[in-house]
């Protein structure tokens, strides 16, 4: 196995590169090697980009640095005004701030209480507590959510304040003991690296994360634009809150999956009472993850290799495209990164312990492994594979003493974590992976034809080596969010001889998870995302056996920081609105599609709209029935269920409008693409306006595939904005 040690300050500084340095040659072959990498990188198109405004030529990467000769018009995508708009950020960013530090001290508590707490520093105890916390917080929520006691916030506000007394009670009881003992136990023979490095490479590596910090948080606070965000990671919490209960969505099969870091917006919204304000938390500590993650790379790079190591890898983590992607979307591939990381940097702590004898602390450090890969697996299924089966192999091998014990433990830490979830599903749908191996297990409202459809869409769409070798290329170059620091600084990392057995498992743990996404999924580049922190901490590994070559390694890092700022922070490349109102933008019609903006305001108080088609109805501010194209279609039901009699009686007391997205449709149906059931249709529609169901359409939206039907009888009116669930 991967053989680590501690590193100090001294002893990094005792390495001298003399040892194994870079010579002026191979410094050579590396910047040609470079370049060449560069203008492959550079020079790349990106087709999900769309066209250059003005032009019909496909975006270019190095198109974005165009944008340093005109820094007025990044300003002005960012605001709408001279004065950039912050103070109606400081609401959300307290109330994240505040569960990210109760988060921090509850999970603080769960270490001190399995002794997982002991031998570690300062920003191990922080970053590894509060990763524990927002897990626990999650799973707490769960709970609540599940008992029906999410209208009463008492359920919150009184076990945070006993959890606050006990934490304050057992923090004073371990200071006394420690100024009795003359140390801190928690840190006694721990290796005390601290957050700044004794270089100053070290320090200029990580003052150059803070403007992607800022522009992390900044984006978080955006609403959302995701589609994914929109119809589920957000939509879900949205349902759940609004209903008051945690319940089986039969119209949407995301929404009971594994939530896990979806819990975090739910528990927002319902300790502000207000789904919007509520979802823009959640999506700020969505954020919080990734620069929690570049400390866990800080931190692990310090211990097992260097200061300079942790210090860039915390860099290049953070700067990376496909990171502040999914940190500012709400996405969760950044918080699976987190518990990936976590719980293989805890696993590196427990084999250390175990072969070192230290008994006292290893199985500590294996309950935070077990735990922080289950909490992976509450997040997003595929954990399981990627995660959970390597980390259980390798207990299985390392184990020297009490081996089916270690296992046990594992075992047990994973299902605390996830267990939960599983429960959930297998009472609420039957199938406890649900909506997974349906064809074994069964589950609520799935049929052969929906599961065969699921599978269809989720399976890997062949096996010809030419499609591997195109997905690796993407992995290495062509991916439209990598940056062109990551592949080239991780490649050297096999160079250095110190450090080789190391990094020859590190890419070996890269290669199996690049192995089973391309086997077992169904491809999209987002699934391996959370491997990305492994790939950082190579490419600091690489870094570092160049930093005798400060200033040209610095040069590099500087060039390719700014290329990637600029990428990330314009309007092609991501949302970027940092500074504009966000009352303005809640309703902006270049994020809110007009006809939402139109139901909105036309469907009257005390109805629903009915969607056909569209399943990101996050924004619907009234109530609203949908269904993913996974899902029985509420419009065919009630089609083949009911009467024209029907929809004008019992239909128009519930719903003013049936809105239909053809556009969306016919995505759906093109080969390839998920499909959609073949009953809708326009006929269909013509059928219900002849026989005096629905009213002609209305047709303002039909230039974007969009028709809004006013069932007959209904008359418009004013909607209520804060619209409950539906029924």
């Amino acid at each position: 196995m991967i053989k680590f040690s501690h590193v100090t300050e001294a002893e990094d500084v005792s390495r001298s590169p003399r040892h194994d340095s870079v010579r002026p040659l191979g410094l050579v072959f590396f910047l040609v090697g470079l370049a060449v990498y560069a203008a492959l990188f550079y020079a790349s198109t990106l087709p999900s980009f769309g066209n250059k405004k003005g032009s019909g030529e496909p975006w270019r990467r190095v198109d974005f640095l165009a944008f340093l000769a005109v820094p007025d018009e990044l300003w002005s995508s960012w605001t709408d005004y001279a004065n950039p708009h912050l103070i109606d950020r400081v609401p959300i960013l307290l109330t994240a701030g505040g569960i990210l530090a109760f988060a921090t001290v509850i999970g603080w508590l769960l270490m001190v209480a399995c002794r997982a707490d002991t031998r570690l520093t300062r920003l191990e105890h922080f970053v590894f507590a509060t990763s524990v916390g927002l897990s626990a917080v999650s799973l707490y929520t769960l709970c609540v959510g599940l008992s029906g006691l999410l209208r009463y916030r008492t359920a919150f506000w009184i076990p945070a304040a006993l959890v606050l007394m006990v934490a304050s009670r057992t923090w004073v009881s371990r200071r006394r003991h420690s100024s009795t003992a003359g140390s801190r136990p928690d840190e006694t023979s721990a290796p005390q690296n601290f957050i700044c490095g004794s270089s100053i490479f070290s320090t200029f590596c990580l003052w150059a994360t803070v403007p992607f910090v800022a522009v992390i948080f900044l984006g978080g606070m955006l609403p959302p634009i995701d589609f994914d965000v929109r119809e589920y990671h957000l939509q879900a919490p949205k349902e759940f809150y609004q209903r008051g209960v945690i319940q089986f969505l039969p119209h949407n099969v995301y929404g009971n999956m594994p939530l896990g870091a979806e819990m975090l917006s739910l528990l927002a919204m319902v300790l502000v009472d207000d789904w919007w304000t509520g979802a823009l938390v959640g999506k700020t500590l969505i954020a919080a993850i990734a620069p929690l993650g570049a400390l866990g790379l800080l931190a692990a790079g310090r211990r097992y290799f260097s200061p300079n190591t942790g210090s860039v890898a915390a860099l290049v983590y953070l700067s990376t495209p496909w990171i502040v992607l999914v940190s500012t979307s709400g996405l969760m591939e950044g918080v699976s990164a987190l518990f990936l990381l976590l719980s293989f940097y805890a696993f590196w702590m427990w084999r250390d312990d175990d072969r070192a004898g230290i008994c006292a602390t290893a199985r500590g450090r294996l309950l935070l492994c077990g735990f922080l890969a289950g909490s992976a697996v509450a997040c997003k299924y595929p954990a399981a594979v990627f995660v959970c089966l390597p980390l259980l192999a390798a207990v299985t091998v390392c184990a020297r003493a009490t081996r089916s014990k270690s296992v046990a433990w594992f075992l047990v830490a994973v299902s605390a974590a996830c267990g939960p979830w599983l429960v959930k599903n297998a009472v609420l749908s039957g199938n406890p992976v649900y909506p997974l191996a349906c064809e074994l297990l069964d589950g609520e409202t799935r049929t052969a034809a929906k599961d065969a459809q699921w599978r269809r869409a989720h399976s890997p769409p062949n096996y010809t080596l030419m499609d591997a070798a195109a997905r690796l290329a993407s992995f290495g170059l062509r991916s439209e969010w990598l940056s062109p620091l990551l592949i080239p600084l991780a490649a050297v990392s096999l160079l250095p001889r110190q450090s080789r057995r190391a990094t020859l498992w590190l890419w070996g743990y890269v290669a199996y998870v690049l192995v089973t996404w391309w086997l077992f999924t169904h491809r999209i580049e987002r699934f391996w995302v959370p491997v990305l922190p492994i790939v950082a901490l190579l490419a600091g590994i690489g870094a570092n056996w160049l930093v005798s070559w400060r200033r040209v390694l610095a040069t590099l890092l500087t060039a390719g920081l700014v290329s990637n700022l600029l990428f990330v922070t314009s309007g092609p490349g991501g949302y970027n609105r940092y500074f504009a109102n966000l009352a303005s933008l809640r309703s902006s019609p270049e994020r809110v599609p007009k006809w939402f903006a139109f139901l909105n305001h036309h469907v009257p108080a005390g109805k629903a709209v009915l969607a056909v088609g569209d399943a990101a109805v996050f924004d619907l501010e009234v109530p609203v029935y949908y269904n993913t194209t996974f899902d029985d279609s509420w419009f065919e039901q009630w089609v083949r269920e009911s009467s024209p009699e029907t929809w004008r009686g019992d239909l128009s007391r519930r719903i003013s409008h049936v809105y239909v997205h053809w556009g969306e449709i016919a995505r759906y149906r093109q080969p390839g693409n998920y499909g959609f059931t073949p009953f809708v249709q326009p006929e269909v529609f013509d059928r219900l306006v002849a026989q005096g169901a629905l009213e002609p359409p209305i047709n303002y939206f039909a230039a974007q595939g969009v028709q809004i039907y006013r069932l007959r009888g209904v008359h418009s009116g004013m909607a209520n904005r804060r619209a409950g669930a539906q029924d």
